[in-house]
């Protein structure tokens, strides 16, 4: 399994287990946090962070919505409840 898929499958099971869907929205922080600092620690594995949300935004699997805190405006992403069955089947395949 390729390093981009591990990441993704990563930020999916988070997402997925937070039950993060719809209207329920987290920062987009609190996710990349999470990654394992291995692939947060170098240039390379930060870019394959940033491509591999960038790519599930563009296969609308997830949303990505800008949203004012107290502190000015943060990315804030949840899973799109349009494609659950496309997610799931995704992570079943890649167990």
């Amino acid at each position: 399994m390729e390093e981009g898929d591990i990441i993704k499958k990563h930020i999916l099971q988070k997402l997925v287990r937070a039950n993060i869907w719809g209207g329920k929205h987290t920062p987009i922080d609190f996710v990349k946090n999470g990654i394992p600092s291995h692939y947060q620690n170098t240039h390379k594995g930060r870019k394959t962070v940033e491509k591999v949300v960038k790519e599930l935004a563009n296969d609308e699997w997830i949303v990505v919505m800008t949203k004012k805190t107290g502190k000015g405006s943060d990315d804030h992403i949840s899973l799109n409840p349009r494609k659950v069955s496309e997610i799931k089947q995704y992570l079943m395949e890649n167990k």
